[in-house]
């Protein structure tokens, strides 16, 4: 093949004649002249017509691209899951993460990130990798509840055996919090119960340490001083 076959292809190609020129070695005149000797013709019904310039717009920087309508998430979309089901990252810090290449600020982050994990989506896929992760430690809310409810029966019955004190009540509160919360009980009903559970400990123990007649004990619970002998 001579060089104005190779030419004609690379034209045909849709190359510009400053391009065709450059890469023979030759004027840009010498590559039209082959053009119009040889009737060289890119497939258009129209003499010399060029293909359509592509017009490529910058993305607002700050701002993530459009997302894809489909199930499928893009990679920025996967990184983002990525870094909040699996490592519990902020969402605003994962999508400075994932969408770094457009700059985005703190603000903008912090805005796009909530309406990018509202996203069916993408919140089904942040589910998926939670899960998944839980599972991989072999965590699970039954495993939590169990340890708290473990932790909460422990402590009273520290406060049974020891009495009332700062540590146990904090232990034993806190770990009904926590599994109120986990089981998203509504009802107060438990916490009272307990609580009542530690006002009569305590009772009792006041009850006993004063039955020996040697101890003085200071009721918390009213409203007076007054103490027995």
């Amino acid at each position: 093949m001579n060089k104005q076959e190779q030419a004609e292809k690379d034209y045909m190609a849709g190359i510009k004649y400053k391009d065709i020129a450059a890469k023979y070695d030759v004027s840009i005149n010498t590559v039209k002249s082959w053009k119009n000797r040889h009737g060289w013709h890119r497939g258009s019904s129209k003499k010399d017509a060029s293909p359509p310039k592509r017009v490529h717009t910058k993305p607002e920087k700050g701002a993530h691209k459009k997302e894809d309508t489909s199930d499928k998430l893009t990679p920025s979309q996967e990184l983002f899951c990525q870094l909040v089901g699996g490592k519990r990252m902020p969402l605003y810090r994962a999508y400075m993460i994932a969408y770094e290449e457009s700059e985005p600020s703190v603000s903008t982050a912090m805005t796009n990130s909530s309406k990018l994990a509202k996203e069916e989506k993408v919140a089904l896929r942040i589910t998926k990798i939670s899960e998944e992760e839980a599972a991989k430690h072999e965590w699970s809310l039954d495993k939590v509840i169990d340890s708290l409810t473990f932790l909460h029966d422990e402590a009273k019955a520290d406060v049974y055996q020891y009495g009332v004190r700062k540590a146990n009540t904090d232990a034993m509160l806190n770990s009904l919090d926590r599994i109120t919360n986990l089981l998203h009980i509504s009802d107060e009903g438990k916490r009272a119960k307990a609580e009542a559970d530690i006002a009569q400990s305590k009772a009792n123990e006041v009850n006993s340490n004063g039955s020996d007649g040697n101890i003085v004990i200071v009721d918390e619970w009213s409203d007076d001083d007054d103490t027995d002998d």
